[in-house]
């Protein structure tokens, strides 16, 4: 009998590509969301679909039979990550020591702090200064405290930022928006600095692969992307793919702090504002040597199946 991959977030744009990359595969799926009418819009048929409120244990642990491999991929608001965050992931890793699956916790760079070398290694100080970077590197801390002390398997790959299907970011979703109608776009900071991107789909392939593979467990892996850009140059082949001419609208700090409503994460990026005004570089070296037949997404086509995606789904 094939044990299951479940998904935690599984409506979310990681989630969501991480569920299309295991279909695809052939693996059996649980999907594990909050709003069921709004997952079946967006997942594949034929999977196994669990409404769970994982901040309540019971309801996370009755996802979690016959798992093979837990993906923690719950999207939290900014301003609920003291308070969500860490209960949620108390419970996935409770389910993980439980059920003896793999917990692939997805990481990013919050917890680095200024990047102190450009490209940045796995090895970086976690030198976080934010309130966000610092809680990402408590819940990293525990998570591998627990794979060392035998309690989990547990692997974390860390990403830049994610573009794509079904991605709500509001860096990039709100990029492509403007390039379809010819407005002017927003980017935090400085727009000539050069950024990682990852495309979503590659890092959804990126999560199964290490989940998947034994050596991989009890480290975190770098998943930088197919190269980095400029908030310039990725705006710029943004519009060129949308036909429209660009225009960029920087904005500064005050700007975002008083964004708010409908930009409430946007306002919150006060806090990680040293991500747009400096380098933001990952050496990818250390996975690429693991696993030499990964391929990231061009840029280009990746931007251009976004668009496709956006078309077709004009109100997600």
């Amino acid at each position: 009998m094939k044990r299951t991959h479940v998904v935690f977030g599984a409506a979310g744009g990681l989630g969501s590509a991480i569920v299309r990359n295991l279909v695809g595969a052939g693996h059996h799926v649980c999907a594990v969301v909050r709003n069921a009418e709004r997952a079946r819009q967006i997942l594949p048929e034929g999977i196994r679909l669990e409404v769970a409120d994982v901040a309540d244990p019971k309801s996370a642990h009755k996802a979690c039979q016959d798992a093979a491999v837990l993906y923690h991929c719950i999207n939290v608001p900014f301003d609920s990550w003291e308070t969500v965050l860490p209960k949620v992931t108390d419970n996935i890793l409770a389910c993980a020591r439980d059920s003896g699956a793999v917990l692939l916790w997805p990481g990013n760079v919050y917890g680095y702090g200024p990047l102190q070398k450009i490209p940045a290694t796995e090895g970086h100080p976690l030198a976080a200064t934010g309130k966000k970077g610092q809680l990402r590197n408590r819940v990293e801390k525990q998570l591998l405290d627990a794979h060392q002390a035998g309690q989990a398997r547990v692997v974390i790959p860390r990403f830049p930022h994610f573009y794509g299907p079904n991605v709500s970011s509001p860096l990039s979703l709100p990029i492509f928006r403007t390039a379809m109608s010819g407005a002017p776009a927003n980017w935090p900071g400085k727009p000539d600095v050069p950024h990682d991107l990852i495309y979503i789909d590659d890092a959804a392939a990126a999560c199964v692969l290490l989940a998947t593979t034994n050596g991989a467990m009890g480290q975190a892996w770098h998943v930088p992307g197919p190269g980095p850009l400029t908030g310039r140059q990725f705006i710029e082949m943004v519009y060129a793919t949308a036909g429209t001419e660009p225009s960029i609208e920087p904005l500064g700090e005050d700007a975002l702090k008083f964004s708010g409503g409908a930009m409430a994460d946007t306002a919150e990026l006060t806090d990680l504002m040293y991500l747009y005004e400096q380098p933001l570089v990952l050496d990818g070296s250390k996975f690429a040597r693991a696993f030499p037949s990964f391929r990231f997404t061009p840029h280009a086509e990746a931007v251009s199946r976004t668009f496709d995606w956006l078309q077709q789904h004009s109100n997600a």
